[in-house]
């Protein structure tokens, strides 16, 4: 019987029985026996409920009586002299406290409203009629509640953020660790797309592949995707903006344990596999909270452990797996404590970290075991914020640091590479260590003033890879590609001498300034500006205007028609200053590509006859930036309904190319399987020498410079329809249409984003490589009888770009990002994605305070294929290859394909 298998049944057993031993805390002090009580409900101003609030009363005499509201914002305080009068006092964290004096037990039924405390303003009230928005950006927000009930069998806050039809992921959606929260918003590159994690930057500055702190789903408390025209506040990103924001304790304990099982034997085989591999995962963990010192402090704990075991299918040369085990655990604690009514403090800690042998199936597809290594990541962070109400003015102040390993590999056994394009991949001796520190203080001021809303403050942020360690000492041949041949000779053979031992970073500030303005009961202006600093860039302009405008045409809140504008500068990442020292003329390290080498043994390089290539950043490298425009109209409709209309428009400018400045001349190809040798592409070259910063001078080939050529246009326009739970359910489905242009898709490697012929610009205007016109995604959450819940998301798009080379070096230049003759960038495209996951719970109530959920999710229900990257070889010839657009295996080349897991959570 596959592992864990046994223990599902045990568990789902045990809760269908309803026979899971529970205990559950009674108050005493609401049992009291008397002629009278005081109760009644909690509510916010905008009339949602408010469960685990301090309800207390008090007699002349000092005696006190104490309850916590409940589930539906109900308390009830029996037990009491009818004669006597009551000082009532409600505390709830979130909420102004509310004192009532001669309460008198006959009042039987308190209805009290509770207005929002500004000290704590993360915390969001939901109304049961959601109120239309007045500001211009385009977002989508999911609640706690939210990314529990929904299925996951990721667990993972990126698959959340694919329910915003503009977001997209860059991998298969199975991904682990950073890579698998990786995401492109508008067709940007992902390295574009900014994460905050309350409040503070929370944004891996050199590879810029995603989030650099993970905290578990059970954790969060909302979470937010902005995608077009934000506020003035968010900035260094035109992709969008990823926000994250946790849970904090209440005055009431509450908390939750879960596990989480994925059985092998029940999974479907892998896309492109021809048989079933192992594919296995246990994941629990608990979150906790509750009062310290109720109506003071509260605490909130949060861990989760997750153990996998996943095969990895080998296609080619002979069909195989290879089994990568994954370790992760992720830890949070928070502390939230309330000094006076004008003092509020919140620290948090967390931290996380990640160990596996096959990271990402880096093993598998066309890779072979031989090439496993063993990767490690892991972040350290903490946070203090404390807001201080003074007289009107309400001040955020936010300070943190975290400490990551984003990038910690080894292979397990070092040998030379052998690279044959779509055929096998062999051996590895790439090692490369990092490890990075980011320090931030934010202050933020806000006030209400008449018909103004104003906010204004800014940030420091310094950040530094403290350690970078790269080496590759064994090199790598490639072959032409496809199966070898009887006395075939590698193309060429690429390898780094030398160690980098790295130490770089860069300091950022920024200063913003906002005024919503509430022009007349039915207009609404948002005007904003932001500045951005960044010291590796050479710009100092970076003037951002915002302009949103609202008009609620009709006066009754149903109908609100919003437009905005405005400029949204990128950062530059780490990465690029990176590449310039390890492969810069001046670097420790050396990198050589030899064509026609020896073989098998490697030729002897650092010689005056060897060219080694260089990377370099342009002297006047600015920040990229990109002009946002939007407009749209949002309608409430009947039975709870609102319906959303958005057309945007995004021209970037200044986008990073890798230009290369000693380029062969060009070869103009006029017919297939037309080459140049590389003797031949030399001599064309502008010149032989580089000139270093010590008066010596090096043998060149290839000198890459990272310059700000690059354009593209996005046009969009979107629908959605979503309806807030109430009646037992809520819904929401959106399509996007969408139309993108480039001249480049950079991703900062070095010679990622180069040109078919270098300085030939024809057939490089094309899509993005994560373009799709039609995205449509859906999801919602249905209740149903004997405490049944059912939730599903449904996902539908357009197949991703396919760009065709050749699989040789047709023009002799060493890169290989040759393409066909008569082929533009991008020109093809993969097949129909699609994926429905469904997730059913049955709730079992024990004692008041207790219930316990059994879950079954179904991800990809229907087993449909969705590839993320195809088999590019189109072949050096006049029709394409075989094995073009055929699928590679490997989990980030694909979605995953049907998965079943089982999952208990017990809250209380």
């Amino acid at each position: 019987m596959p592992k864990y298998f046994g223990l599902t049944l045990a568990l789902f057993f045990l809760m269908s029985s309803g026979t899971l031993p529970v205990t559950a805390e009674v108050d005493a002090l609401a049992q009291v026996e008397g002629r009278s009580s005081v109760h009644g409900r909690l509510k916010a101003k905008d009339g949602a409920v408010i469960s685990g609030a301090l309800v207390k009363l008090t007699d002349s005499s000092g005696r006190r009586f104490t309850v916590s509201s409940s589930a539906d914002g109900s308390f009830a305080i029996s037990g009491l002299p009818a004669d006597a009068a009551y000082t009532l006092v409600v505390e709830a964290l979130g909420f102004e406290t509310m004192r009532r004096s001669d309460v008198l037990p006959a009042e039987t039924d308190l209805d009290l409203a509770l207005n929002v405390d500004p000290l704590q303003q993360e915390i969001t009230v939901f109304a049961q009629e959601e109120l239309l928005k007045t500001t211009p950006e385009i977002s989508s927000t999911l609640s706690s509640q939210e990314v529990t009930q929904l299925p996951s069998v990721s667990r993972s806050l990126a698959q959340f953020a694919l329910l915003d039809v503009r977001a997209k992921n860059t991998a298969g959606s199975g991904s682990d660790g950073r890579t698998g929260t990786r995401l492109s918003l508008n067709n940007q590159s992902f390295r574009f797309t900014q994460y905050l994690l309350d409040g503070s930057t929370n944004f891996d500055f050199v590879l810029s592949n995603g989030p650099q702190q993970n905290v578990s789903l059970s954790s969060v408390g909302e979470f937010t995707v902005q995608t077009n025209t934000f506020p003035a506040q968010y900035g260094r990103a035109s992709g969008g903006v990823v926000l994250v924001a946790t849970k904090s304790g209440t005055d009431q304990m509450h908390g939750e344990a879960f596990a989480f099982v994925r059985p092998s034997g029940i999974q479907a085989a892998p896309p492109v596999s021809t048989f079933h591999v192992p594919n296995q995962k246990l994941q629990w963990g608990s979150t906790i909270g509750g009062p310290i010192r109720r109506g003071r402090t509260n605490f909130l704990t949060s861990y989760e452990q997750l153990h996998q075991e996943r095969g990895a299918f080998i296609q080619s040369p002979t069909a195989g797996f290879f089994t990568g085990k994954l370790d992760s655990y992720i830890g949070l604690a928070r502390i939230d404590h309330k000094w006076n009514e004008h003092q509020f403090t919140t620290l948090r800690f967390n931290g996380d970290y990640l160990t596996t042998n096959n990271l990402n199936d880096a093993v598998g597809g066309f890779v072979q075991s031989s090439a496993a290594r063993t990767d490690v990541q892991q972040s350290v962070a903490g946070q203090l914020t404390q807001r201080s109400l003074f007289a009107t003015w309400l001040n955020d102040f936010r300070i943190s640091y975290a400490s990551a390993l984003p990038l910690w590999y080894t292979p397990i056994t070092p040998s030379i590479s052998i690279v044959r394009p779509s055929y096998a991949t062999s051996g590895g001796s790439s090692i490369e260590h990092l490890r990075t520190g980011a320090f931030q203080v934010m202050d933020t001021m806000s006030k209400t003033w008449k018909q103004h809303q104003f906010t204004f403050g800014g940030d420091y942020l310094h950040e530094k890879a403290g350690y970078n360690l790269i080496s590759t000492p064994l090199g790598t041949y490639t072959f032409a590609a496809g199966a070898p041949t009887s006395g075939q000779m590698p193309l060429r053979y690429n390898v780094t001498i030398g160690n980098s031992d790295l130490s770089y970073g860069q300091e950022l500030m920024s200063a913003h300034f906002q005024d919503d303005w509430k022009l007349t009961p039915r207009f609404t202006a948002n005007l904003g500006l932001r500045y951005d600093y960044q010291s590796n860039a050479s710009g100092r302009t970076n003037l951002q205007p915002r302009l949103g405008l609202a008009w609620n045409p009709f006066g009754d809140g149903n109908t609100v028609i919003r437009a905005g504008a405005g400029l949204f500068y990128d950062q530059l990442y780490g990465q690029l200053q990176r590449n310039a020292l390890n492969l810069g003329p001046d670097a420790t390290t050396a990198s050589y590509t030899i064509s026609n080498p020896s073989y098998p043994t490697p030729p002897t390089v650092s010689g005056t006859q060897d060219r080694r290539d260089i990377y370099l950043l342009s002297p006047t490298l600015n920040n990229p930036y990109t002009m946002q425009l939007s407009a749209g109209i949002e309608q409430r409709l009947p039975h709870g309904f609102v319906l959303e209309m958005d057309a945007a428009f995004l021209a970037s400018r200044h986008q990073l190319i890798l230009i290369n400045q000693n380029a062969p001349t060009p070869f103009t190809r006029t017919a297939a399987g037309q080459t140049r040798t590389a003797a031949a592409a030399n001599a064309t070259r502008s010149y032989l020498n580089y000139r270093r910063s010590d008066g010596t001078t090096i043998p060149v080939a290839n000198v890459q410079q990272v310059s700000n050529a690059g354009n593209s246009r996005n046009p969009s326009g979107e629908i959605r329809i979503r309806r807030n739970f109430a009646n037992h359910f809520e819904f929401q489905a959106s399509y996007l249409y969408s139309s993108n242009i480039t001249n480049v898709f950079f991703t900062g490697g070095n010679n990622t984003g180069t040109s078919s012929v270098s300085g030939i610009t024809t057939g490089e205007n094309g899509p993005s490589d994560f373009f799709q016109r039609h995205r449509l995604v859906a999801y919602g959450v249905v209740e149903l009888p004997y405490a049944f819940r059912w939730s599903g998301t449904t996902t539908a798009a357009s197949g991703l770009p396919v760009n065709p080379l050749t699989g040789v070096d047709n023009d002799g230049d060493g890169i290989a990002s040759d393409r066909p003759v008569g082929l533009s960038r991008n020109s093809f495209h993969g097949p129909l994605q699609a994926q429905t996951d469904v997730a059913l719970t049955r709730t079992f109530s024990f004692f008041e305070k207790v219930r316990v959920e059994t879950r079954a999710e179904f991800a990809n229900v229907f087993n449909h294929n969705n590839f993320v990257k195809l088999t590019t070889t189109y072949g050096n010839t006049a029709t394409p290859g075989s094995s073009f657009l055929l699928p590679q295996a490997g989990i980030q080349n694909s979605d995953p394909s049907r998965q079943i897991q089982f999952a208990t959570r017990i809250l209380f």
